[in-house]
């Protein structure tokens, strides 16, 4: 089975997509599936950590001549230019049988256009607000409801929707962690970019705390690295650092999460580790109310209401908690059990004649 996924990774744009497309990708090239990407070559760009894993990348341009420059991440992108950057960077004999496409500035006409490529699409949105014409559409958040989609989906598309199909490393498929009676450890992670700066009010708020031991991982591109480095050298308990290759190990070793409702929440909620989390997206705002409704995690709100102030009353509030931190575990470990990558890879390998799935289920 050939599968080609269409994301992109920039300072702007953050590098979830890629992230969850990477754990489908590891799943799917596990059970046999030959697996390659086409991103745009964006400031902040991951093509060289896919390289690295054994990915081919099709670099696709920096900019597109009908594209309005500094527009926000959900703005629709210029399909046509979009398929056509795409068919010059493929070898011209080049098929696929599944193109999976993680974009929210491409839809129902990028989709039907691509089927000159593969015969089959899927999609993988968190935002339903516009038209799909995909075989398979995916959204793994708790926001992502069969209501939410209606409009935006025909009854020919096979919808994946929930934390039930959350895509996650196979590493998350672990015993969750304990819970102590006091938070002793901490981690810290807004994303690989962290763009909105949260980082670095998580570092003051947590100055507050000599007595804990923190965790901040914050990619070099950070917009307050240096500052942050300059705040955390000569404090022992505090550990910064770019990018890590056993995050799983350090979320399985930590008390207490602080970070974004991106991606990550679904690593976290596997393990059940308790979190505070910051929307800092405007397409995370609804998914992080509803898990905070569900009592899956604190959620202080978007990033322009979190403060120094809100983090340190959150913290404060969970510290010496146990029995609090013990129900937001148990209600986040009910909505994710880390096997979502391997549910939507048997869909797909299903769709594809004499494909073996075996592997996928």
């Amino acid at each position: 089975m050939r599968v080609l996924i269409r994301a992109d990774a920039s300072l702007n744009i953050g590098s979830g997509h890629i992230a969850r497309c990477m754990a489908l990708a590891e799943v799917l090239r596990n059970g046999g599936a030959r697996v390659s990407f086409a991103c745009r070559q964006l400031p902040g760009h991951l093509s060289s950590r896919l390289q690295s894993q054994g990915y081919t990348v099709h670099g696709l341009p920096e900019r597109y001549a009908q594209e309005q420059p500094g527009t926000d991440i959900e703005a629709l992108l210029p399909w046509q230019e979009d398929i056509d950057a795409l068919a010059q960077a493929l070898p011209a004999d080049e098929r696929f049988d599944w193109l999976i496409v993680d974009h929210y500035g491409l839809a129902a006409d990028w989709e039907s256009a691509a089927r000159r490529f593969a015969p089959r699409v899927m999609a993988i949105d968190d935002l339903a607000n516009r038209r799909h014409t995909a075989d398979v559409l995916l959204d793994q958040n708790f926001s992502g409801t069969p209501q939410a989609y209606a409009p935006w989906i025909t009854g020919q598309c096979q919808a994946l929707l929930g934390p039930h199909f959350a895509l996650l490393r196979d590493e998350f498929q672990r015993e969750p962690i304990e819970i102590r009676p006091r938070v002793k450890r901490v981690i810290v992670n807004f994303g690989g970019f962290d763009a909105a700066g949260q980082s670095w009010i998580a570092m003051q708020a947590l100055l507050a705390y000599p007595q804990l031991e923190v965790d901040f991982i914050a990619g070099i591109d950070n917009p307050d690295w240096l500052a942050m480095q300059a705040l955390a050298e000569g404090r022992l308990n505090w550990q910064l650092k770019i990018q890590v290759s056993d995050f799983s190990r350090l979320m399985a070793e930590a008390d207490l999460f602080i970070g974004a409702g991106g991606g990550t929440t679904w690593e976290r909620a596997a393990l059940g580790l308790p979190t505070i989390c910051v929307a800092v997206a405007a397409n995370q705002k609804a998914n992080a109310e509803q898990l905070a409704a569900a009592g899956a995690h604190l959620y202080v709100g978007t990033r322009e209401k979190a403060s120094v102030q809100s983090l340190r009353q959150a913290i404060e509030h969970l510290m010496y908690n146990q029995e609090l931190r013990q129900s937001l575990a148990a209600q986040s470990r009910k909505l994710v059990d880390g096997k979502g990558a391997r549910r939507v890879a048997a869909v797909l390998a299903a769709a594809v004649p004499g494909f073996n799935a075996s592997e996928q289920r």
